[in-house]
């Protein structure tokens, strides 16, 4: 009896040839316009846990290159038969529809952005204690920290907003995370249409040019941030542990 961990949905694509290679085979099960992604559990077919996610990687980037929309599941799921693929599909057909409407024909990009030529130095509580002579001067130090804390969130938004901004005539959607810390690095992902990839990207290069930042981008992805579809406590759902002894 075969225990599938489940990859992502897919829609519209009965007739798909998924990648039979390595780094490992799956497998796909159809219930009307919805077919969920799958393969055999990864304790079975692999030793490490950096192995598997090695290996997810690369089917993620053979299923980019089939330029097709999967809608990820969160790791470490399955069913407990593959009977309960169906009952899954069924049980979640509209959610799904809601979610591929927004994500379908689209792929998330990610980038990292940080100031360059700036010295950053962490103001931490310990720090604020040292050579404290009073409470007056500690409350004071305080009070200066929770200004360089809110000017450095000032100063991101402004950065997200310059991207946001440049990038709006190609991208569907963003999010952003803004560092809860003085220095830290600003995470940017957008939404794409596929048809705009290459305006997107080229924007992109331009901007970073542009700008005084150091900065890291990748894509496409799977839209892993653009979807609100979760599964629920199902009694058909088995949670699988990906730390290998």
């Amino acid at each position: 009896m075969k225990r599938p961990y489940l990859l992502g949905f897919i829609r519209n694509c009965t007739d798909l040839d998924l990648p039979c290679e390595p780094p490992f085979p799956t497998e796909l099960t159809t219930v009307g316009a919805y077919s969920v992604i799958w393969c055999k559990s990864p304790r079975e077919m692999f030793t490490t846990k950096q192995d598997f996610l090695a290996a997810m990687l690369q089917w993620l980037e053979q299923v980019q290159d089939l330029q097709l929309t999967v809608l990820p599941i969160q790791s470490g799921v399955g069913v407990s038969d593959e009977v309960h693929l169906v009952e899954l599909l069924r049980t979640y057909e509209q959610e799904l529809e809601l979610c591929f409407d927004k994500v379908e024909g689209c792929s998330e990009y990610c980038l990292t952005i940080s100031p360059k030529n700036q010295e950053f130095t962490p103001l931490t509580y310990s720090a604020l204690r040292e050579d404290v002579q009073s409470g007056k001067e500690y409350l004071e130090r305080l009070r200066v920290r929770h200004q360089l804390l809110d000017r450095e969130v000032v100063q991101a938004r402004e950065v997200v907003s310059q991207f946001c901004i440049r990038l709006t005539p190609w991208v569907k959607d963003y999010w952003s995370e803004i560092p809860p810390t003085r220095g830290a690095e600003i995470n940017l992902g957008f939404l794409v249409p596929n048809a705009s990839k290459h305006e997107f990207i080229n924007e992109l290069k331009t901007l970073l040019d542009e700008v005084d930042f150091a900065d890291e981008w990748t894509g496409p992805w799977p839209p892993f941030h653009f979807s609100s579809f979760s599964l629920k406590l199902e009694s058909f759902l088995i949670r699988e542990s990906l730390n290998w002894g």
